[in-house]
């Protein structure tokens, strides 16, 4: 099955100012949220609060292609499904905004912060199996599945915020889409979740055109300045750079993209004195990138030199 976790972004400060109309809040993200899954060939499985749980069943069998454009077609629904919940919450703006609609009063001292609460979602996808059924008892059951790929879908939606996305997915998932939306997706890091045996990939989709992280944001000198280097860099790395700049200019999108590709390589190769190159290049270009800018980050704190210690990947052990 494909999993899919959706969680309301900073709920406890919503729920202290909004106190009994939280529920009006949840109710309107759980009507956008649902509405788009079942449209999309999905099941709304659990409201957990500020959570919930979105389930996408792929048929198994021995007649099944599960590489097929069937199952194919399921995974891509998936994921527009996913970037369709995030974009209507988005555009529902402020609390504020949210709150004058359903004529919802709220107490002076939240009112100012409130009204400056923009609502967001963050998104995890993945694909595994689990076991499906009733658990409780006579008092009370609920429909439910139980297996550790559900706790992993959690865990890549809490870690949407480390990397400052609104979605990721896991490379099971990535592995089911059709090549034209994998096109879309950029891999942001190699990780362990806790409660898995083998590390993963887990990547972000690009909704829009690399054009839109041309914007500079506020640390931007500062980004260009960590990863700037020295004169002796340039003679070694000339043919390098030049080949950077003449793919980052050429205005093809697949082109840049492959720049990219061979950015997370030396990451993933332990080789961070030439990804400190490819970040400032690509910096230059697309500012506001997030993925780069933590990247940036991370690396900078180690002076892009990889210890001898680092195993590949990074190793998350919240729950």
């Amino acid at each position: 099955a494909i999993f899919g976790f959706c969680d309301i972004r900073d709920f406890t400060f919503a729920t202290e100012g909004l106190q009994q109309d939280v529920m009006l809040f949840v109710n309107k993200i759980a009507e956008i949220t649902h509405r788009h899954v079942v449209d999309s060939g999905g099941h709304p499985n659990k409201n957990i609060g500020d959570a919930f749980l979105l389930v996408w069943k792929l048929k198994s069998g021995k007649n099944t292609n599960s590489s097929g454009d069937l199952q194919r077609t399921l995974f891509d629904s998936s994921l527009k499904c996913m970037q369709k919940v995030i974009e209507d919450v988005r555009n529902v703006g402020n609390l504020g905004s949210f709150l004058k609609e359903k004529k919802s009063d709220i107490s002076p001292p939240w009112a100012s912060s409130l009204r400056n609460y923009n609502v967001n979602v963050g998104v995890g996808l993945h694909k595994g199996w689990a076991i499906e059924g009733a658990i409780g008892s006579k008092v009370k059951i609920d429909p439910s599945y139980l297996s550790p790929h559900v706790n992993i879908t959690s865990r890549l939606e809490a870690a949407t915020k480390r990397y400052r996305v609104p979605l990721l997915m896991s490379d099971a998932f990535f592995g089911g889409l059709s090549g034209s939306v994998q096109s879309k997706c950029r891999r942001c890091d190699k990780v362990s979740f806790k409660g898995c045996s083998d590390p993963m990939v887990i990547y972000h989709h690009d909704t829009f055109s690399l054009k839109k992280l041309e914007k500079r944001p506020n640390n931007y000198d500062n980004l260009l300045k960590i990863t700037s280097w020295d004169n002796e860099t340039v003679t070694e790395n000339k043919g390098l750079i030049d080949d950077i700049i003449s793919k980052l200019n050429s205005q093809n999108e697949l082109v840049q993209r492959e720049v990219f590709d061979a950015l997370f390589n030396t990451y993933l190769d332990k080789d961070w004195k030439r990804c400190k190159i490819y970040c400032h290049l690509w910096i230059e270009h697309f500012p506001s990138d997030p993925v780069v800018n933590r990247m940036i980050e991370k690396l900078s704190a180690e002076n892009f030199e990889c210890p001898p210690s680092w195993p590949g990947f990074h190793v998350f052990m919240e729950k």
